[in-house]
């Protein structure tokens, strides 16, 4: 399982790491892209669905972001040994994160079954919107361990650079997926459940075929996964996962409490930030391709100890983040009427959208950065340092701002506390890697 590519394979400009990007920036764009159709879908049929669609969506999210550390932890570990070209390693690791994605998909699934009355009421969720959400959330949780064990396999495959086999798992898995839910919200009366089976058969394509591809790159098979992983893999990598876990609580935590800051608002201010994290998730998706390109690429001279090209990488990577973050800010200011009428034509929605669309526009100059310096974090390995930032990020930055939310009883506020948790974040990105190292 050696690599074949020469070490400097990647060319290190705008343009090569651009290209070596894109198939990862189309396939990070569908991602969201099923969250988008879903929302103009519903939007169009009925502001109480999107409603009970937005409170369904940020609880599976939430879970899915928390336990999003086997993406990132998987990228870096198999990157990591696959750049040395360390085949027993490489097996381990992969094991490993299959393991692991597993127990988390279908114990998450259990939780959230059990629970999920208590979650609806606690993101504040009331009784007209309940049965709705319901309907929705328990079909939806059928896909879960695939999704969860999806998303692990297709990060396996970016840690051996099969970047464009990824882009074609998730072209295909989206396309499924959108169509099937259009197909049966508007040819039967299912409804929200529509929607939710359309997705549970997206999510269970991507992880079959995701595992045949896997298993295809040399020097992997059924077999060669079958055993105990090598000494140490689990301690190594459970403290990797423990580090991002808290970080992704962290994080999913701040969108939890703006989705029931804004929910405590009314159904009005609730549809309208739904509509508003489409297109902030819209942004983050793109620019995660180059994050990617980030993780895969520092792992890679990390183990190599290349700090010559870590540099040139780096530069030039967010170099390519602002230019995005710029295009972002104009097409946001440029065309927002014919944005947001994809998703609405409620006049109260369009308004309460509109006091925060500018400083969603100006905040991708500052996302865009922090998204590609989570990448290069990652691929460093420096797990244990993001973890620390970010509890005191939610401290300093994101708190202030929702609690005086609670008393302004307006969606900027909220919104504020999220831009400011994300420049919070930049700050440390640069802190954070500047140097190769790894420890400290």
């Amino acid at each position: 399982m050696q690599d074949k590519n020469p070490k400097n394979s990647v060319k290190l400009t705008l343009s090569g790491l651009f290209f070596f990007s894109l198939p990862s920036i189309f396939g990070s764009l569908l991602e969201p892209v099923t969250g988008i159709v879903d929302t103009a879908l519903i939007g169009h049929k009925s502001t109480t669905w999107l409603a009970a669609l937005s409170l369904g969506v940020v609880i599976l999210s939430s879970f899915t972001w928390v336990f999003n550390f086997l993406i990132h932890t998987s990228i870096q570990s198999v990157s990591e040994a696959f750049s040395l070209g360390d085949n027993q390693r490489v097996n381990s690791r992969v094991k490993v994160a299959l393991i692991l994605s597993v127990i988390v998909g279908v114990g998450s699934s259990l939780i959230l079954y059990f629970f999920s009355p208590l979650l609806f009421r606690f993101v504040g969720a009331s009784e007209e919107l309940l049965p709705l959400c319901q309907r929705y959330f328990h079909i939806r949780l059928l896909g879960q361990p695939f999704l969860i064990l999806g998303g692990t396999l297709i990060s396996i495959l970016r840690g051996f650079e099969r970047i464009k086999t990824c882009f074609i798992l998730i072209a295909l898995s989206t396309l499924i997926n959108s169509s099937l839910s259009w197909a049966l919200l508007e040819g039967t009366d299912l409804g929200l459940a529509g929607v939710a089976y359309g997705s549970v058969v997206g999510a269970v394509f991507t992880a079959l075929f995701s595992l045949i591809f896997v298993l295809r790159v040399e020097g992997l098979s059924l077999t060669s996964l079958w055993g105990a992983p090598l000494k140490g893999e689990w301690i190594s990598f459970g403290k990797n996962s423990f580090n991002m876990f808290c970080r992704s609580i962290i994080l999913t935590g701040s969108f939890f409490l703006c989705t029931k800051s804004a929910a405590r608002l009314g159904h009005v201010s609730l549809a309208s930030h739904q509509i508003l994290m489409e297109f902030w998730l819209f942004s983050s998706f793109l620019t995660d391709g180059l994050a990617l390109s980030a993780n895969i690429l520092s792992a890679k001279y990390k183990a190599l100890n290349d700090v010559e090209n870590y540099e040139k990488m780096k530069g030039t990577l967010l170099k390519l983040s602002q230019i995005i973050g710029v295009l972002f800010l104009l097409s946001y200011l440029l065309f927002k009427e014919p944005l947001l009428s994809i998703f609405t034509k409620d006049l109260a929605v369009i308004e309460a959208i509109e006091s925060v669309w500018p400083w969603l526009a100006i905040s991708q100059l500052i996302l865009c950065g922090t998204y590609t310096y989570d990448g290069l974090l990652f691929g460093l390995g420096r797990f244990d340092f993001v973890r620390r930032q970010m509890f005191y990020g939610l401290i300093i930055s994101f708190l202030p701002f929702l609690i005086y939310s609670y008393y302004s009883k307006d969606l900027l506020s909220i919104w504020l506390a999220l831009i400011s948790l994300g420049t919070y974040r930049l700050v440390i990105g640069y802190i954070g890697t500047r140097s190769l190292r790894v420890n400290g």
